[in-house]
């Protein structure tokens, strides 16, 4: 792949080396986190569905020319990836798996991967707009929890195993 990710049908890998999807937690609203494949009953609860949406002209939007606004819904329980609060995000924020809330991400191919983030299927997955100055992705939470769970995190953040890409693998 090169370029803006397509819509289309992924598995989420936190990385290649840990071997990390992203899954549901028991279904829709509940805590989005990270499982390995062996661990999960249905190998299906590790698929999502990227959509491109068209976002107003009048917001803002971090996206490059790379980058694509989009859902991210999990095929099996139809609920899209989203904040615990909508309309309150901040840094630490709890990613959850919300059946009503159709949360629009920024996709951007990863520029930790020299900016061919995209021909690796390496992708952020960021909050549209800068929140007090920041730009916040999708990351690992900072909170000690098992299975882990995912947080709004700065971009850039060198603390432990933050700030890495996400690895869109294309389901058939």
């Amino acid at each position: 792949m090169s370029g803006p990710i397509q819509d289309g049908r992924y598995r989420i890998w936190r990385s290649p080396e840990q071997q990390q999807l992203v899954v549901t937690m028991a279904g829709s609203d509940s805590m989005a986190v990270l499982s390995h494949p062996g661990q999960l009953e249905d190998p299906e609860k590790g698929i999502w569905i990227v959509s491109s949406v068209t976002t107003p002209s009048n917001t803002v939007n971090l996206a490059s020319a790379d980058a694509v606004s989009a859902t991210v819904q999990h095929e099996v329980s139809k609920a899209y990836l989203a904040l615990d609060k909508l309309d309150n995000p901040s840094r630490g924020s709890p990613i959850y798996v919300r059946s009503k809330d159709r949360q629009v991400w920024t996709l951007s191919p990863a520029s930790t991967t020299g900016g061919e983030g995209a021909s690796k299927n390496e992708f952020h997955i960021g909050y549209p707009d800068l929140v007090d100055g920041e730009v916040l992705v999708v990351d690992n939470s900072f909170a000690r929890s098992f299975p882990p769970r995912l947080a709004l995190q700065p971009l850039g953040a060198d603390i432990g195993p933050t700030g890495l890409p996400w690895q869109f693998e294309l389901v058939d």
